[in-house]
């Protein structure tokens, strides 16, 4: 496969992973604001942690302020994340692959894509956000699944596959850490939130019956074996993914993604509760994302590179590369 080609794959797959998780982000947190809809500077207070959690801090609300933060997360074409910005990205990276997609994929992020830039997607908010916030969260999952369906399970489906569980991994772990960077204990109706936003409350259910604390929270989002969201479920599928591509049985590794993926797999299945709680809940998800994007960058120099151009690179950081990658 091109090295062009699995780049515009796992860009297109890690775009709209990123705005089926802003489109539930912000229908969580819309409703949940609700409760300081009459204090301006509550709402504030409210939402400055979630953007942090998502490096929106630059992102400036709509002219209602914090009150229509949601829309400009929405449709905002200057702030790279929005999720207007996510679809349009997603479906360049695809339209430069079309032959590599099923007709049926296509149609299905083409026609996404459309209802934005014709204005339908703007009618539908005016009828109510969370109409077209459902709609997109639905459009992510019967794309997902037409991925799974319609796609030879070969290596660019490998490539999809990365770049979704990379990117559901870092947004598992920043909406885990909205609970750290807000100024008061966590309360039943935070960790609710985060729960909802990682499409995680049954099934968080079904394991702690209703035992809702910080400590049940994050370690089943850390943790957990079988849930797909969680992060250790999300790092061993990046792990299986790499060296489905590479060839190289697991355990071993070839390259510094597969070696970093490795020993981030190793850290998270050999750490327990206690041991978060000794280094800091921030602490722990601050590493985990930052090595995610080393491991983003990683991929990008084994798998889409020159060698002459990894020579080049002098001393630009990798996450200046990541970042520069992500805004395309």
């Amino acid at each position: 496969m091109l090295s062009r080609v699995a780049d515009n794959l796992y860009w297109m797959s890690r775009y709209i992973e990123r705005a089926d998780g802003m489109a539930r982000m912000i229908q969580v947190h819309q409703s949940q604001a609700l409760e300081y809809a009459q204090n301006d500077q509550q709402l504030e207070e409210f939402w400055q942690p979630v953007l942090q959690s998502i490096c929106a801090e630059s992102v400036h609300p709509a002219e209602q302020g914090f009150r229509k933060i949601g829309k400009t997360l929405l449709f905002s074409s200057s702030f790279a994340n929005s999720i207007f910005s996510s679809i349009s990205i997603a479906r360049e990276n695809a339209r430069m692959v079309r032959d590599q997609l099923s007709e049926e994929l296509w149609l299905e992020l083409n026609n996404i894509y459309l209802f934005f830039h014709n204005g339908d997607a703007d009618q539908l908010y005016k009828q109510g956000s969370d109409l077209l916030l459902d709609r997109i969260t639905r459009f992510s999952l019967v794309f997902q699944g037409l991925a799974d369906a319609t796609i030879p399970h070969s290596e660019g489906w490998r490539f999809l596959s990365l770049g979704k569980y990379l990117e559901r991994a870092d947004q598992t772990s920043r909406m885990l850490d909205t609970l750290n960077l807000r100024t008061k204990e966590p309360t039943r109706a935070d960790l609710m939130s985060v729960l909802r936003c990682c499409i995680a409350l049954s099934a968080f259910r079904q394991q702690f019956r209703g035992n809702l604390s910080l400590k049940n929270v994050a370690n089943f989002l850390l943790f957990s074996e079988d849930f797909p969201r969680s992060i250790r479920f999300c790092i061993r599928a990046i792990d299986h993914s790499l060296h489905a591509i590479s060839g190289v049985p697991t355990g071993t590794f070839s390259n510094e993604a597969e070696r970093l993926t490795g020993s981030t797999l190793a850290m998270v299945n050999f750490t327990d509760w206690n041991q978060v709680v000794a280094k800091g809940l921030h602490q722990t998800l601050d590493e985990l994302q930052t090595t995610l994007i080393e491991i983003g960058q990683r991929v990008f120099e084994t798998y889409v590179l020159l060698p002459s151009e990894i020579k080049s690179l002098g001393e630009r950081s990798s996450a200046q590369l990541a970042q520069a990658q992500q805004q395309q």
